[in-house]
């Protein structure tokens, strides 16, 4: 069965589906049917469904009752999206209040909407509410840290050992030091990874997939929007990211499937402080050309 057709009958030979996807259609000549000429290149998007004005285009995994008709009258103006933008923080203080499943859901409606690679859509999610799965995720990255914070009093680890904004010894030594901090904490009962966030959201994909790491994060920062927008604090949980990519505890906790890989991971709750101010970041660096 074909991925793309054109219902000549309903065509109004504008070429717009050839204007908005020069890769798959071509338009010939004015007042005629555009021709699909490179199947194969189309990443099942749907701009060309979405831009037919008579409903001639039917794209296949896209059926009519998945188009919807856009509302303007709820877009945010800019002014509205910068303010969100600039006044969203990393929130480690959190109440003692779980973080109800649909409110979570809300999050992850806006997640899926994010741009990914050939419109693959390779990101995957992980809900983690239970209190002692949350502790012990936090747990095995504290271990994991306090490891690498041994191994890393070998001369020859610390060389071999990239990490990033610790490319110097003075920068290394300070990365050292707070995973000591954090290891001996978590011993000591007090979770400096995790903050006791009553949730926790995993984005995680096929390992083989390309671009999976970019696609789960353009996920995870319309995340953290949607979670600004309803009340809620988050914070990207890099920690985690890390230790469960290269030590295999975290990756069992949640049963992660053998060939993905977790790419990104948001912690989650009601803020027990708020903040009623925002500052200002440093200038852009740009290159005007």
């Amino acid at each position: 069965m074909p991925l793309v057709t054109i219902d000549p009958g309903l065509c109004l030979k504008d070429g717009l589906c050839a204007r908005i996807c020069r890769k798959v259609f071509s338009h010939k000549a004015e007042g005629t049917v555009p021709v699909i000429e490179h199947e194969a290149f189309c990443n099942a998007c749907g701009h060309c469904a979405l831009i037919c004005p008579s409903g001639a285009i039917r794209l296949d995994g896209v059926p009519a009752d998945k188009i919807h008709p856009v509302r303007r009258d709820l877009i945010p103006s800019y002014e509205q999206v910068r303010e969100l933008i600039a006044s969203r923080r990393s929130i480690r203080t959190f109440q003692k209040r779980p973080v109800e499943k649909e409110v979570i859901g809300r999050i992850i409606e806006g997640a899926r909407f994010a741009p990914s690679a050939k419109n693959t859509g390779s990101t995957r999610f992980i809900v983690v509410q239970d209190g002692t799965l949350i502790r012990a995720i936090a747990s095995a990255t504290a271990d994991w840290l306090g490891k690498t914070a041994k191994r890393l009093k070998n001369p020859l680890w610390r060389k071999l050992y990239l990490m990033t904004g610790a490319r110097d010894a003075e920068g290394m030594a300070r990365w050292v030091g707070r995973f000591r901090l954090m290891a001996e904490s978590m011993r000591q009962g007090t979770d400096l990874v995790l903050f006791d966030a009553p949730a926790l959201i995993l984005f995680h994909a096929d390992r083989s997939v390309r671009f999976a790491d970019e696609n789960a994060n353009l996920a995870l920062q319309n995340g953290t929007l949607i979670a600004c927008s309803l009340g809620l604090g988050s914070f990207y949980t890099g920690y985690v990211v890390t230790a469960s990519g290269r030590d295999k505890a975290i990756p069992r906790l949640v049963g992660l499937p053998e060939d993905h890989r977790i790419y990104g991971g948001l912690a989650l709750g009601y803020p027990e402080i708020r903040f009623s101010r925002w500052i200002e970041r440093n200038p852009a660096m740009v290159t005007w050309m």
